[in-house]
């Protein structure tokens, strides 16, 4: 959206949206989740921080429904319907599908690393070699549709 931090309280996930509820599933934004390689067991529970000095904002987050590698990420929104007007921009409830990509580690462990903060910017990204290819043989191999939909407000922080 705009490069800040939006805070998100995730209510309700409905599972496997994209089969039970089609309609739903195709009015859905996207919410991408950018995962950093580093928890490959997947059990880790300490907050990380990579040679950049950056720390994920989710130092982990272990969400219901997804493997444990993906537990250290950002959020990344593809926008808001009314942020900044007409005094929307507080909070808004959407149906967001949840898009997994995860960050070549050679990118994010580099000591000159930078997040990706803005939609925008994902497809330059993969075509950059930014993402791991981590869905082989799927439409875009950078990018793991989780199928799921998560019902949320999102709070500005400026709220």
């Amino acid at each position: 959206m705009d490069g800040k931090i939006y805070y998100m309280i995730g209510p309700k996930i409905v599972v496997n949206a994209i089969v039970t509820h089609p309609q739903l599933y195709a009015q859905s934004e996207e919410l991408y989740l950018l995962v950093y390689p580093i928890n490959l067991s997947g059990t880790d529970t300490d907050t990380k921080t990579l040679p950049s000095g950056y720390q994920p904002n989710c130092d982990p987050c272990y969400h219901p429904g997804l493997p444990g590698v993906f537990a250290y990420h950002d959020h990344v929104l593809t926008g808001a319907p009314g942020l900044g007007k007409d005094g929307t921009a507080g909070e808004m409830k959407a149906p967001w599908k949840i898009i997994l990509l995860m960050y070549d580690p050679a990118v994010a462990l580099s000591p000159t690393f930078t997040p990706i903060t803005s939609a925008d910017d994902i497809d330059a990204a993969e075509a950059a070699g930014t993402f791991l290819p981590i869905n082989a043989g799927g439409e875009n191999p950078y990018e793991i549709e989780t199928g799921n939909v998560l019902i949320c407000p999102l709070v500005s922080p400026d709220a």
